[in-house]
Order: C-alpha cells, then structure tokens, then sequence
C-alpha cells in the first residue's frame, strides 16, 4: 500500500476520483476525499462522477442543498447527448435529496429517471413505493414494491413495505402468505416481523 499523492500532483481526473473513491470506501483515518473530487472538479467543472461523489458527502451531513446543486450539475453533464443516461446513480441520489427536502413530487421524477438504468431499479421502484404510501396510494406502492421485487428477490425493505400494505389494505390473508416467503428466505430477518405484524399489531389500521 501506498500513500495517495496530494491532489495537485495527481495526473488526470479519473486517477483524482479513483483516490477519492478508495478513501471514502475505507474511511481513511488521516485522508479525506473531498480534496480530491475538488480538484477534479477545479480541473473540469462538469465531471459528473466528482459532482455525484461529492453530492453523496455532503447529503449525508444534511447538507442537501449543496448536494442538489452537484447533482444537478451532473445530470446536465450526463444527459448533454442522451437523455437517459448510462447510469442512473444521479437521478437516484437527486431523488433522495429532494425527498430529504421534503419535495416528494420531484423525488418521485427522478427516480423514476433512475429506473432507465438496470443497476438502479429494485432502489429506484423501492424508493417510489415509499413515496407512493406517503400520499396515500396505497395500491400504487403495492405495485411498485412488486417492481422492486422482480427486479431484486431478496430486497428485503421492499418485502417489508410490501407486507404492511398489505395488511393496510386489509388483505390480511395476502400479507400471511407473503410473510411465510419471507421467512422461508430469511428467518432471522423476518421472524420479528411475523410477530409484530400478525400476532402483535390487532388493532384496526396498524401498518
């Protein structure tokens, strides 16, 4: 192992996000990856991988204006020539943020951008589904979960979320078989689960 070079001595923006990328993967203790994304963006202000990375810090120190702003700057780089990009990693994170803003409707347009890339879609439906039993669409989040379980079998959250509405829905019989596969998949995951929602949740309405 060797020590990253400080990022001004680093050659090109791929090797600056690759350095950004190991020490934010590892969580080196002594080196912080901002500095490197930052020079790469110095360098090239529309580098859409160093605007999503860095959009990925700053949304989990609750800083989601800035990280908007860094997605944004990167769709406009994504999307220059092809409207559905590659890779929907930006529109996915843009999602999250406008959901932590509290600005559910656009979330919902961008993730549903996001699910134009195979990589992204179980999150992407998961994160809609969520968002469609917000506003009380209950039947639409049901079918968004199912989206999400096609593409990722083993999505458990969206197993979860599936089971409650169910059983929201009144369709209690559906929500039993539907844990009883959930627990053949994953006992340990599930076996709570199976207590709260049929033995210990009795009264009328409970999620």
């Amino acid at each position: 192992a060797t020590p990253a070079p400080p990022p001004a001595d680093v050659a090109s923006n791929e090797v600056l996000y690759l350095h950004g990328l190991h020490l934010e993967q590892y969580r080196h203790a002594t080196y912080a990856p901002e500095p490197y994304y930052e020079e790469a963006l110095r360098r090239d202000p529309g580098d859409s991988r160093c605007h999503v990375a860095l959009a990925r810090l700053l949304w989990r120190r609750g800083q989601f204006a800035m990280a908007e702003s860094h997605l944004r700057s990167a769709i406009a780089r994504l999307t220059s020539r092809n409207p559905n990009p590659y890779d929907g990693e930006a529109h996915y994170q843009l999602g999250l943020v406008l959901t932590f803003q509290g600005r559910t409707r656009e979330a919902f347009d961008a993730f549903y951008k996001a699910t134009w890339n195979a990589a992204w879609q179980d999150s992407a439906f998961f994160q809609l589904a969520r968002l469609a039993a917000v506003h009380g669409d209950l039947e639409q989040a049901l079918r968004l979960t199912g989206d999400a379980l096609r593409r990722n079998h083993s999505h458990h959250p969206a197993r979860h979320l599936k089971i409650a509405l169910l059983r929201r829905l009144g369709r209690v019989d559906d929500a039993a078989a539907a844990i009883a596969v959930a627990l053949a998949l994953d006992p340990l995951e599930f076996g709570a689960l199976w207590e709260r929602e049929l033995l210990g949740a009795s009264e009328p309405g409970t999620f």
